[in-house]
C-alpha cells in the first residue's frame, strides 16, 4: 500500500473516531474520569481551543458571560478528555493538530496565528466542504468548544436559565429506568 493511501487510511480513521466522539457528547451524561497527563491537552490544543473560543462565541457588546474570564478549556479537559479511551484522545489530538496546521495551505500560517475574520472563513470553509473529515474536525472542534462554555452555570444568567428544573424541583434521581410495559 502506497504511502498516501495509507496516510489516507488512518485520516479517515481519525475523522470517524472524532465523528463519534463529538455526535456522542451531546447525547450523553458526561463520564469525566481523572486527568492525567496522557489526556490533558498540548499547547497546541489549547491554542485552537482558545482560537475557536474567540471566534465562536464573540461576546462582546452582549450579556453574555465574556468566555475569557471563564474555565472553558479546564471544563474541555475535564468533562471530556479525562474519560477518553486513549486511542481516541490520540486520534482527537492529531486531528485538531492537522486542523491548526491545514490553515497554512490557504493562509500561510497555522489556525491559532489567524486573524479572527481569516480564522472565522477557515471554519467555515471548512464546515461547508465537500470532504467529510474537514465537516468533521471544523464542526467537532467547534461543537465541544461552545458545549464547555455552555456547561459552566456562570454562562445561564443572561439566558434567563436558572438551572435544571430536577435539582429546583427536588426530583430524585432515578437512574435508567425500563421503559413502562403497555
Amino acid at each position: 500500500m502506497s504511502h498516501i493511501n495509507n496516510q489516507r487510511r488512518q485520516f479517515l480513521k481519525l475523522a470517524t473516531a472524532i465523528t463519534a466522539t463529538v455526535m456522542s457528547c451531546s447525547s450523553m451524561q458526561v463520564m469525566a474520569g481523572i486527568l492525567t497527563d496522557e489526556n490533558k491537552m498540548d499547547a497546541t490544543e489549547q491554542a485552537v481551543f482558545k482560537k475557536m473560543l474567540a471566534i465562536a462565541l464573540p461576546t462582546e457588546g452582549t450579556t453574555l458571560v465574556n468566555p475569557a474570564t471563564l474555565p472553558v478549556i479546564p471544563t474541555i479537559e475535564g468533562a471530556l478528555l479525562a474519560g477518553m479511551p486513549p486511542h481516541i484522545r490520540k486520534g482527537l489530538n492529531q486531528g485538531i493538530h492537522y486542523f491548526n496546521q491545514s490553515a497554512e495551505k490557504a493562509y500561510g500560517k497555522p489556525f491559532t496565528k489567524l486573524s479572527d475574520a481569516d480564522a472565522t472563513a477557515f471554519v467555515d470553509a471548512w464546515a461547508d466542504s465537500d470532504v467529510a473529515p474537514h465537516r468533521a474536525l471544523a464542526m467537532g472542534i467547534k461543537k465541544l468548544t461552545v458545549l464547555a462554555y455552555w456547561a459552566i452555570p456562570n454562562t445561564w444568567a443572561p439566558l434567563g436559565y436558572d438551572g435544571p428544573v430536577s435539582e429546583k424541583w427536588g426530583l430524585k434521581k432515578r437512574g435508567v429506568t425500563p421503559e413502562p410495559q403497555a
